[in-house]
């Protein structure tokens, strides 16, 4: 009680001269902190195991090997550490890339054949030169078959630079198209599609 009456004479005698941003302020941190405390409920919530029997937790496994879609822009020492790890993890492994020019489309084309001659490369027409778009479609037309193996697998290639400020020069399109696939919104019950980089690092 005798806070709360400081706290009222300093307002009433102080506002204009800087009590106003106490006033402003500690209700505006009270509510962020209760938003947090929100957010943190609802992950709890989401997360618990609660209601699940141990049987049913993990589900049903994929029928057979996944479908593993790598999209690649050219054929490089990271690309071809992309393939071998997709390979790992399954015989069902397709390249895409988005053909921006024929000219580079054909001169990717003739480099894969040298270099990975045993996994198909698909390319991907794009006269309005965007590259998300034909990619999720193709990724789409790769969920559709044979779908009780579940949505296709992304591996990413993705070389890690000697120093911190050049990523910013590179990788920005896997980067995109992670967090286009990662974070787009699902419907309930829509399974979550895997995405897997996989680095190759530079050296100074």
């Amino acid at each position: 009680m005798v806070t709360g009456v400081v706290l009222l004479v300093v307002v009433a005698t102080k506002f204009v001269h800087g009590a106003w941003v106490v006033c402003l302020l500690i209700p505006s941190l009270v509510a962020i902190l209760h938003a947090i405390s929100r957010h943190y409920a609802q992950v709890a919530a989401q997360l618990s195991l609660n209601g699940l029997a141990p049987a049913e937790g993990v589900g049903q496994a994929w029928q057979g090997q996944p479908k593993v879609v790598i999209p690649v822009s050219g054929v490089h020492r990271g690309t071809l550490a992309a393939v071998r790890f997709a390979r790992s993890l399954s015989h069902d492994v397709t390249a895409v890339t988005v053909a921006i020019t024929p000219e580079a489309a054909a001169a990717l084309e003739a480099k894969w054949r040298v270099w990975v001659p045993d996994v198909p490369l698909v390319v991907l027409e794009s006269p309005f030169r965007s590259i998300m778009e034909p990619l999720v479609g193709f990724l789409h037309q790769t969920d559709a078959r044979k779908p009780e193996r579940g949505l296709a697998v992304v591996v990413l290639p993705e070389f890690i630079t000697a120093n911190w400020w050049q990523h910013f020069l590179h990788n920005q399109t896997a980067l995109l198209l992670k967090t286009l696939l990662v974070y787009r919104r699902r419907q309930p019950g829509e399974a979550s599609r895997v995405v897997i980089n996989v680095p190759f690092h530079l050296e100074r």
